[in-house]
């Protein structure tokens, strides 16, 4: 448990999404408490109650605390560095000289987010994936300012507390964020100019990297099928590849139309209002396989 001064202080997660509840739950399964300071109360509770129905080790906030007695504050923001920084001021004012904080990191450098705080060295990005309780992914974010101590007890509480099989970044930056728009770019590129359709780039993208991807990753799947032939598929393709460096249209029409995905009926596919709990039921079924998959297929199995 994490414990501060001698006492068992519940780890505090801040947040208005499925991915601050989840995150939550994953820490009530394992029997850890929690501290939930968030907007909409019911929806919090009545999110969290479908991963688990315990919530003895629960306690949810609307309102700051006066103090924050947690060793470790866990953030979940938009991707906005005034939001990001006014989060980390108020959990500042409150928390002890100790408290370690952890904020979700896409576009954003952590030191971009540090220049305001008092103390720089207390801050970590960690990023997630939904559903946290069934993933075993966790990206840490670190840089020059981040302190060892604050590195290694984050890394053992992801490892004990979440199940995680954390990854430690040292230059400030995510690289599931970079290597997924990389992929996305590529992928609407092929699309705008009419190579191939939405349909086809989401059965590519299934079928072959999706087919791989939980069992090995791209370095090892390149060992076992022989890296020389990728090298000159690389060296033919790269010129082809897209460069852009500003928003795709598609993307903007879709904004623009308010088509931002499956709660609003529409996104790239059209969707029937019972669908979305239709994907949501079939998601969470496939989450729980693919999890007992990796265990059983674990890189521990093989990194021996």
């Amino acid at each position: 448990m994490v414990e501060k001064n001698g006492m068992i202080h519940p780890i505090m997660v801040i947040g208005q999404d499925k991915l601050a509840y989840s995150i939550v739950s994953d820490l009530l399964l394992s029997m850890h408490p929690a501290l939930l300071l968030t907007d909409d109360r019911p929806i919090a509770e009545e999110t969290i109650k479908q991963y688990t129905s315990d919530s003895r080790n629960l306690s949810i906030v609307t309102d700051w605390p006066e103090t924050i007695h947690s060793q470790f504050v866990v953030l979940v923001t938009s991707d906005k560095l005034e939001e990001k920084q006014e989060l980390i001021k108020q959990v500042e004012e409150r928390c002890g000289d100790d408290t370690i904080i952890a904020v979700n990191l896409e576009a954003l450098y952590l030191d971009e987010i540090q220049m305001q705080m008092r103390n720089k060295s207390r801050l970590l990005g960690v990023n997630w994936t939904y559903p946290v309780h069934r993933t075993f992914f966790a990206e840490v974010i670190a840089n020059q300012y981040t302190s060892l101590m604050s590195l290694s007890a984050v890394d053992n509480w992801l490892k004990t507390y979440w199940k995680k099989d954390p990854y430690i970044l040292r230059h400030g930056f995510s690289i599931r964020a970079r290597m997924m728009a990389a992929m996305l770019r590529e992928g609407i590129y092929l699309v705008e100019n009419d190579f191939a359709s939405v349909e086809s780039v989401d059965r590519a993208c299934r079928n072959d990297a999706g087919f791989y991807l939980p069992f090995v990753g791209n370095f090892r799947y390149m060992d076992l099928m022989g890296t020389y032939a990728y090298g000159m598929v690389m060296k033919d393709l790269n010129k082809e590849l897209s460069n852009w460096i500003t928003l795709p249209n598609i993307l903007q029409e879709k904004r623009d139309k308010g088509e931002t995905g499956m709660d609003r009926g529409k996104g790239f596919y059209t969707y029937a209002p019972e669908e979305k709990e239709q994907w949501q039921a079939i998601f969470a079924m496939f989450s729980e396989e693919i999890q007992q998959l990796i265990t059983k297929y674990s890189h521990e199995s093989f990194d021996r």
